[in-house]
């Protein structure tokens, strides 16, 4: 430290150390000095003059004062002057701003901060001494004056974000409650701060799932993004993206833990739409590729016998008999009803995905539709001897559309026919069922292999197969009568076994 040799400083009596008998006057002066020289600020000690009395090594480097500048009894002015040359006082003519920040001085002006040319910022505080004189400080606040920037750009990052941005202590209580953290939970700063988090979870799985994330933080894990279930504190829950990440001190260890989240509830919603669009377009590309087999492979095969048996009949009617000539015709027309069912079942299958097959329910008697349905059937069933139970029991009206359960029952009733070996048996029952009508076709048939069986009413992999006799079949037979079933308000179920028969039931809504 540089200063007048005296046992105080010129010009500010009291500055130095108060009289101690045991310590000599000067040693105690060299005791201050070598204080002064450990500050990490810059001391200065002026006159009631403004000329320099003293000053200690930090003021040096802090002022980055040229050698010899600081001096004794050197002139304010001076080292304005100096300051005013790194940009201190901004710009203008040097001797109007060296007098005028002189004039400041005296009237009392001792405080001022600014940034220099280059890039520091200085701040100078100045105070009174006691018996007269002036004490400086300067100190560099550069990196003082960026981390309060940053923190202020932070606070209004954290204060206008949409998202909800907490921080939490290491045993759990919230810390801080940004507006975003309001706005997603309900809860003001005021309710937030200084609870625990359970406040945010509505029940013990939301709470495990919480207490399981912010373990991982607490442990230094790296964050990574979680979807969980919060309660509102209205108590509705909602979904949410969560990333904690662990708040590390100046030693390394883990302080506390901050937490970044946002609603995602209806994100969630429309990927779970989206999926669901596409599954459902998945199943609509495979009935269309299954629909274009159908018309490639079971359409032609009618179409390609009528081409054949008339090309015959036009090439050689004159050589053929009339026995020939009917067997022809007759197979002619075979393969003219094979196509008509097939377009129709198309037609009708069509209509149902398309929304034009309209549903009309009113009550009528179930047992009425199943004789209907087996007089329909009948020759089919003759021809193969086959015998039909159908028990005659009262009334049981159900609620439904009497066109389509009547396609249902063909349809089933025609199937346990084809699958039925000839001198068989099929029967119909139908009983009440709670609320319900249900209604079952049995055969004691073939039966079906279990892995066809749980493929059944699968419309992509639902083949047509041969009958026990040869009998040809659309394909479209069975997944067009669960639709039409559940259309009404209704479910169908099979059992099978193979070598024992198929049982197909399904239920129609009563009608009283």
């Amino acid at each position: 430290m540089n200063h007048s040799v005296k046992g105080t400083i010129d010009g500010v009596e009291g500055t130095a150390p108060p009289a101690t008998p045991n310590i000599p006057a000067h040693e105690r002066l060299m005791l201050l000095e070598q204080s002064l020289d450990h500050l990490p600020i810059g001391v200065t000690v002026y006159d009631a003059e403004f000329r320099l009395l003293t000053w200690n090594s930090t003021a040096e480097e802090i002022l980055d004062t040229p050698p010899g500048l600081l001096r004794n009894d050197m002139p304010v002015t001076d080292l304005i002057a100096h300051l005013f040359a790194m940009g201190f006082y901004g710009e203008g003519e040097s001797d109007q701003l060296v007098a005028q920040r002189r004039r400041q001085l005296v009237e009392g002006d001792l405080t001022r901060e600014s940034r220099l040319n280059d890039g520091r910022i200085l701040e100078l505080k100045g105070f009174h001494a006691p018996e007269g004189g002036y004490v400086y400080i300067s100190q560099d606040v550069t990196a003082q004056r960026r981390a309060e920037s940053a923190t202020k750009e932070l606070a209004a990052i954290v204060a206008s974000s949409d998202s909800s941005i907490l921080s939490l202590s290491t045993d759990g209580i919230i810390a801080s409650w940004n507006p975003g953290a309001e706005k997603l939970y309900g809860y003001t700063a005021e309710e937030a701060v200084g609870q625990p988090f359970q406040l945010l979870t509505g029940d013990s799985v939301q709470s495990e799932n919480q207490e399981s994330i912010l373990r991982r933080a607490l442990r230094g894990e790296q964050p990574q993004q979680t979807i969980g279930q919060r309660t509102h504190k209205d108590g509705h829950t909602f979904s949410i993206s969560l990333r904690m990440s662990p708040i590390l001190g100046d030693d390394g260890s883990v302080v506390g833990v901050s937490g970044v989240a946002y609603d995602v509830t209806e994100q969630l919603r429309t990927e779970r739409a989206l999926a669901e669009q596409r599954d459902q377009l998945q199943l609509l590309n495979g009935q269309k590729n299954r629909l274009f087999s159908i018309i490639a492979h079971d359409l032609r095969t009618p179409f390609n016998s009528l081409l054949g048996f008339s090309e015959i009949l036009s090439q050689n009617v004159e050589t053929l008999s009339p026995a020939e000539i009917s067997e022809y015709a007759a197979m002619m027309h075979d393969s003219a009803l094979q196509a008509n069912s097939l377009l129709e079942a198309l037609l009708e299958w069509s209509r149902l995905q398309m929304g034009g097959l309209k549903n009309e329910p009113r009550p009528f008697d179930i047992i009425v539709a199943i004789k209907t349905a087996l007089a329909f059937n009948g020759a089919s069933a003759t021809n193969k001897n086959i015998t039909v139970e159908c028990a005659d029991r009262a009334l049981l009206s159900v609620l439904a559309d009497p066109q389509m359960v009547d396609t249902v029952l063909r349809n089933l009733i025609a199937n346990a026919i084809k699958f039925t070996d000839m001198g068989g048996a099929i029967s119909v029952h139908a009983v009440r069922d709670g609320g319900d009508i249900s209604i079952s076709i049995r055969d004691n048939g073939i039966g079906i292999a279990p892995d066809r069986l749980a493929r059944l009413f699968q419309f992509e992999t639902n083949l047509s197969t041969a009958g026990t006799e040869g009998e040809k079949g659309t394909g479209l037979g069975l997944q067009l009568c669960k639709e039409l079933v559940e259309l009404q308000g209704g479910a169908m179920s099979v059992e099978s076994a193979l070598g024992q028969g198929s049982t197909f039931s399904f239920t129609l809504p009563s009608a009283i």
